[in-house]
């Protein structure tokens, strides 16, 4: 598996800039492997025959247009992990999964996606959490077409939680998707996580093109992309 999908656009392997990850309704960053949004770091955390592997320490990081990629290799486990901002004016980030099992046996795994977001008044629902803060409700849904990720019941020590268990057959590929969101005091979060739901490799796609579309011109459309967007914020 390869950071370096064509449908995904140009990345580029110089995680160290602060990069941006923005809409006009919102903005994340990357610094490296550190990817934060709303005042929280979204991660991925999977426990697979008794190792922890955690995207915050990502074996690889490529920065690309309205993108970051994190690159887990644990043979014969290997995960990217896509956080983007679609290119629409809407309060939130997406996320997509890939895992993908290199071996001839099995592979047993949990999978919990994380959003560091604090707050109060915790809920949950079919495949979605939430928590209040002063700047407005922030969700974590499962975005995929069949949802299967359960929050837990209590509230997790930090941040909002999705998690789901998972057996990968031999030489399978499975795809997670995610959102993130952020809307403003007063507004809910549902409508923007169905809006999305089962297709996110979909809209990656779609954003990217519209963007280098934006960028046609441009030698360089990432790093393009930094200096039209601006310092994340």
């Amino acid at each position: 598996m390869s950071l370096e999908d064509p449908r995904w656009g140009p990345a580029d392997s110089d995680a160290s800039p602060a990069h941006p990850i923005a809409n006009e309704a919102c903005a994340g960053q990357a610094l490296g492997s550190e990817v934060r949004f709303a005042g929280g770091r979204i991660d991925a955390l999977i426990l697979c025959e008794g190792g922890v592997l955690r995207t915050s320490a990502a074996d690889a990081v490529h920065t690309g247009v309205a993108q970051v990629r994190r690159l887990i290799r644990a043979d014969p486990l290997h995960i990217v992990h896509v956080v983007f901002a679609p290119d629409v004016p809407r309060p939130l980030l997406l996320g997509l999964v890939r895992l993908e099992n290199r071996d001839r046996r099995p592979l047993k795994l949990e999978y919990s996606e994380l959003w560091g977001v604090e707050g109060s008044d915790y809920r949950t629902g079919p495949g979605a959490c939430s928590c209040q803060t002063s700047q407005g409700t922030r969700a974590l849904g499962d975005a995929s077409s069949g949802v299967r990720a359960r929050a837990p019941e209590s509230p997790p020590r930090l941040g909002l939680s999705l998690e789901l268990p998972l057996v990968l057959p031999p030489g399978a590929r499975r795809e997670l998707s995610f959102a993130y969101a952020a809307p403003a005091p007063g507004e809910g979060p549902e409508l923007l996580v169905r809006a999305w739901r089962g297709e996110i490799a979909a809209e990656l796609e779609r954003s990217v093109a519209r963007w280098l579309e934006h960028l046609r011109d441009e030698a360089e459309p990432v790093r393009a992309y930094r200096n039209r967007v601006g310092p994340p914020h």
